[in-house]
């Protein structure tokens, strides 16, 4: 597809889901990444703790890792609109609540209830929306030749998110306080994620009881399980990156630059999903995925010997992180089609959901195996973590390539 062509796809989009579509699931993304930052430096910014504040991050985390998978089968089972609902106002409350407990000094297990409750309730726009385009595809409402390009719009947001997000509570909690910037997660989740669930398209992915026989289908062939583990492998590699460059640049005395850098990954990985739909249809997605992984070992190398010998300054790490970014939208963009390619539509919300905590558990493991290690050797062994995560997805995606490579459309 040439570059016209691409721009011409992603304009018609907007013409398949109604003018507001794109914008909604936009916005609906960025709570789930406001949420894991916002609590660290409420309960920190509160407490004086950042073992605490960091222990409530954490809890956020594996909420939302176990809680992923839990919506998205119920969104199978009784609907995107009802599961949407309940998610959205569940992790508004859940926010609000976990600020209360911080503002009246509550026990400490109730501000990690909280967290955990909202880590739980994230409404999973990014999977769901995935799911939604894949219905329209089934209805016959997305040409076939336009479903990468979706694809690619979900991976593009989701970076921009990821970007996004982070940096709101930032901003916001230096202007007033990170209280207010949680509030803020809080109220856009009751508007943008409500309005994902109450959008139109929320009905074509329909509802699969018990008794269906397609929903009650083992969907967890050796496909799933390898794409899971390659995206785990990538979640690690992130969790990882993020520690490396948070200690050199506190190592540097700019703490606040580990984020800007880090931002740059997101920023360069976004860029690069714009252009997923102009690679050559005779690049098969098998193919596609393995190189991907592979491209993101060998370009980390620059960025894991300047990072972890701390050669130069930080301004080097703010170029190098480019280079592996621009691999990381392709990967994602990949992996999410295969999976459709993977399961009956029954199911696909619970397998994207599924995908979707695989990042996040292998993002938790690399934040807290890096983060110790390189609290003990230095950011070398934090970088090593990092190139050993993306040979866990080249191997994965190598030793399910034939698997993957047969499997079609259904």
């Amino acid at each position: 597809m040439s570059g016209w062509s691409a721009l011409r796809a992603y304009a018609a989009l907007p013409a398949t889901t109604g003018p507001w579509y794109l914008v909604i699931t936009l916005l609906g993304r960025i709570p789930a990444s406001m949420g894991q930052l916002g609590s660290l430096l409420l309960v920190s910014g509160a407490t004086g703790s950042l073992a605490l504040g960091g222990a409530t991050a954490a809890a956020f985390a594996v909420g939302q890792a176990t809680g992923g998978p839990i919506i998205g089968k119920s969104a199978d089972r009784y609907g995107h609109r009802p599961t949407g609902l309940v998610a959205a106002l569940l992790h508004a409350l859940a926010l609000v609540l976990l600020v209360v407990c911080v503002e009246q000094d509550a026990p400490t297990w109730a501000a990690l209830a909280s967290s955990v409750v909202a880590g739980a309730s994230v409404p999973q726009v990014g999977p769901l929306s995935r799911a939604r385009w894949t219905a329209l595809a089934h209805h016959g409402r997305l040409p076939a030749n336009r479903f990468p390009t979706a694809m690619s719009f979900e991976g593009t947001s989701d970076e921009f998110a990821f970007v996004l997000g982070p940096a709101l509570v930032g901003i916001i909690a230096t202007a007033t306080s990170p209280r207010t910037a949680v509030l803020m997660a809080a109220a856009l989740t009751a508007t943008a994620c409500v309005s994902f669930a109450l959008h139109p398209t929320a009905t074509l992915v329909t509802r699969h009881g018990e008794k269906d026989g397609a929903a009650t289908a083992p969907v967890l062939r050796v496909p799933v399980f390898l794409l899971a583990a390659g995206l785990a492998g990538l979640g690690c590699y992130f969790g990882s990156v993020q520690a490396g460059v948070t200690w050199r640049a506190v190592d540097a005395g700019s703490e606040g630059a580990a984020g800007l850098i880090y931002a740059i990954l997101g920023l360069s990985s976004a860029l690069a999903g714009v252009f997923v739909p102009m690679l050559p249809a005779s690049f098969p997605l098998a193919r596609r995925l393995q190189a991907g992984f592979a491209l993101l070992a060998v370009l980390s190398l620059p960025l894991a010997i300047v990072g972890g010998l701390s050669i130069g300054g930080l301004w080097p790490l703010g170029l190098l992180i480019v280079l592996p970014g621009i691999t990381i939208a392709p990967i994602l963009v990949t992996a999410y089609t295969q999976a459709e390619m993977t399961v009956p539509v029954q199911r696909i919300s619970w397998v994207m959901t599924l995908l979707t905590s695989s990042v996040v558990i292998g993002y938790a493991i690399g934040a807290l195996l890096s983060g110790t290690l390189a609290d003990r050797y230095g950011p070398l062994a934090a970088f090593l973590v990092a190139l050993g995560a993306a040979c866990v997805g080249v191997t994965a995606s190598g030793l399910g390539r034939r698997r993957l490579a047969a499997l079609r459309p259904g």
